[in-house]
């Protein structure tokens, strides 16, 4: 990444949530909502999870933001302000079933959002409107070696840790990811990719990085995400996310 990216002046910003702004308490730091808030009443901003839609709507709503978010790895865009989806990609049903099924043999266990709403048993899919499947495992070579094996045509499937440090799959529909939720956001927004900042900390945010202008990683990161980011910011518990918003946000 050259350094005339990281000079360049946002025009809009997507955070990631887990292990960047919401520690394993599940609270943001006043610190990091002040900075995001402030962030938010001079450019779009949004966040940008694996989580799924009423977890990113919760948090938005803390965060005070209003603009399009987005949820399950990139499936789904959402209007904090009324909960509805505006935009949702799903797998077929023989990939989504096929994708279960697999997770539930292999994974500690196995987690659907299905139309919206977040099924922790798979048995009580109902609308079979599938977004993104999530299977937990031990350990990240675990996780990296399923993933391998479930990504397909058909079906993204990558890597990522929560704030409690525990590791999933979280597999999509072929195509759908971060990256490809960050192109649709500034479609949404109407702002180039070049001029989006995103600030993330985990492996799901790699397609994010590859595609945007600024990308700002916490310096707990990967290697591969350090290798992609065009400022390296310090970790969650020194509010990281907060100084990279009072950096290139605040204080241009």
């Amino acid at each position: 990444m050259t350094s005339s990216a990281s000079r360049r002046v946002p025009k809009a910003l997507l955070i990631d949530l887990d292990g960047t702004v919401l520690p394993g308490t599940d609270q943001p730091t006043q610190t990091a909502m002040n900075a995001v808030r402030a962030a938010s009443e001079l450019i779009p901003v949004a966040i940008a999870s694996g989580r799924v839609q009423d977890d990113v709507c919760h948090y938005a709503r803390l965060f005070g933001l209003s603009t399009l978010q987005v949820a399950d790895n990139g499936s789904t865009r959402i209007d904090p302000l009324t909960s509805r989806a505006v935009i949702r990609r799903t797998f077929s049903r023989a990939d989504a079933m096929h994708t279960v099924s697999v997770l539930e043999k292999a994974a500690k266990r196995t987690l659907v959002c299905d139309a919206g709403r977040f099924v922790p048993l798979p048995k009580d899919i109902q609308r079979c409107d599938i977004t993104v499947v999530m299977g937990e495992f031990s350990s990240q070579p675990e996780a990296k070696l399923w993933a391998d094996k479930l990504q397909s045509s058909t079906v993204e499937a990558s890597v990522s840790i929560d704030n409690v440090d525990k590791w999933y799959i979280d597999c999509t529909p072929a195509g759908v990811d971060k990256g490809f939720g960050a192109t649709q956001f500034v479609e949404r927004v109407g702002v180039e990719l070049d001029d989006l900042m995103v600030i993330g900390d985990g492996w799901n945010d790699v397609p994010m990085f590859k595609v945007v202008g600024i990308p700002i990683a916490m310096e707990s990161a990967p290697e591969e995400l350090l290798q992609l980011a065009a400022g390296v910011v310090p970790d969650i518990d020194n509010d990281g996310a907060a100084l990279a918003i009072e950096q290139y946000v605040l204080n241009t």
